[in-house]
């Protein structure tokens, strides 16, 4: 059944076709008492939000209740849900563009935050960056597509951030062989460790100059957080707690996949 778009950000039949696959495979319409609430326009509130960075209050009153919104993004995002529908996606995108099924490496940057005065959750001050807030790490492979995801706050060094996201990395997608990070991410602890552990090489990709220039393979992360700031929700820490900003993070991205399996026919750009 065809259902007419409201809002530039809701599902299209073939989107929601995706989504609907994961959520039956979690189970979520599977037996039991069926759901009484639209689980598609569910999906539709919580990308609304993502993408225009209104407060949970203000969602608008033809979506389902913003509580019974939020009951499921809690849920989802407790669950790890937003993180599997997210590979799922990748992996049908990556089925699609033939030429790079075999190329699984990684890029990796770090992004600092501002945020506001009253996050009780992983905020801190970056001296270097004079930013209060926190930092976001990611990972994505050859062609942009996310493969992890790391927050912290910001008065933590980048290297140690690294670990946690590497040891998510791995675990999602174990057949990477070579990283090229950011210069924050150098010496030769981390790089020894991550070789040791995981049989991976992390090779960092300097500055030669001073001047702007395209760094080789950092481009492409860099370019997947120019896709990220699109979406308002992610333009500064609006979330109080770490697992929501990390899940914010995979809501944008799966749009942003979503797209690209299904590209828009009278829409421009990644939207």
């Amino acid at each position: 059944m065809t259902t007419e778009k409201r809002y530039p950000s809701d599902l299209t039949d073939e989107e929601w076709a995706v989504v609907e696959e994961c959520l039956r495979g979690e189970d979520e319409m599977g037996a039991g008492r069926p759901l009484e609430v639209d689980l598609r326009r569910v999906w539709d509130a919580i990308l609304y939000i993502n993408k225009t960075g209104c407060q949970w209050a203000y969602l608008p009153h033809d979506f389902p209740p913003r509580t019974t919104v939020n009951y499921h993004y809690i849920k989802w995002m407790t669950t790890g849900f937003f993180a599997r529908v997210n590979a799922e996606v990748r992996r049908r995108v990556r089925k699609k563009t033939v030429e790079t099924r075999n190329r699984v490496r990684g890029s990796s940057t770090v992004k600092a935050s501002r945020a506001p005065q009253n996050l009780p959750e992983e905020s801190g001050f970056d001296g270097y960056k004079k930013v209060k807030g926190r930092k976001h790490h990611m990972v994505t492979d050859t062609t942009g597509c996310v493969l992890a995801v790391g927050v912290h706050a910001a008065n933590i060094h980048d290297s140690q951030g690294a670990y946690p996201l590497l040891k998510t990395l791995f675990k999602a997608v174990p057949t990477v062989r070579r990283i090229w990070a950011d210069h924050a991410y150098q010496g030769e602890e981390l790089a020894t460790w991550v070789k040791d552990t995981f049989a991976c090489e992390l090779e960092i990709v300097k500055r030669t100059t001073k001047a702007f220039k395209v760094l080789p393979h950092r481009w492409v992360v860099e370019r997947t957080l120019a896709w990220l700031s699109r979406y308002r929700r992610l333009v500064r820490v609006y979330e109080k707690r770490v697992a929501s900003s990390i899940a914010m993070i995979w809501v944008s991205s799966i749009r942003i996949l979503l797209k690209k399996l299904y590209p828009p026919l009278n829409e421009e750009g990644c939207d």
